[in-house]
């Protein structure tokens, strides 16, 4: 057990602290406003009954799906008008068309020309259909519709 004398002397040295002074914490940071389109499922376009269309919602076609995440402002998502890659010898006259909806409440019909959407929220996900048309029908071979996908805030 400690010497009662040497627990004395503390005591008188509390009584004369003096109380803590307050400190500003602070805390900082820098944001800045950027866009990430992530294509986590590309499209595939298949024949329809119909010869003069070809597209993803046709029956063995499928929607390419995209996610938006964006940091600092709600983005607009601006898809270019799409084109269409044909293979040589194929009837011209076929017209590339898209299609998209988001979660977010995004719906745009069929177009050939470009369009935009302007998001209410910072996560978003798009369905993203396209389609060929034809009224000279299509020859055999590989069809690819192109659109680019930019992101602005």
């Amino acid at each position: 057990m400690p010497n009662a004398k040497t627990l004395v002397p503390i005591v008188p040295l509390l009584a004369l602290a003096a109380p803590a002074q307050a400190a500003d914490v602070t805390l900082r940071g820098s944001l800045i406003s950027s866009c990430i389109l992530t294509l986590s499922t590309e499209g595939r376009l298949a024949a329809s009954s119909d010869p003069t269309i070809v597209g993803s919602e046709e029956s063995g076609g499928n929607a390419a799906l995209m996610a938006v995440v964006a940091i600092g402002a709600t983005p607009t998502v601006t898809f270019s008008a799409p084109t269409v890659d044909a293979p040589s010898g194929a009837p011209s006259g076929a017209q590339a068309q898209i299609r998209y909806t988001s979660l977010g409440g995004s719906n745009q019909p069929y177009t050939s020309s470009s369009s935009s959407s302007s998001q209410v929220r910072l996560l978003d996900t798009f369905t993203i259909n396209a389609r060929v048309t034809s009224s000279n029908g299509f020859g055999a071979g590989d069809y690819v519709v192109h659109t680019t996908t930019t992101c602005s805030q």
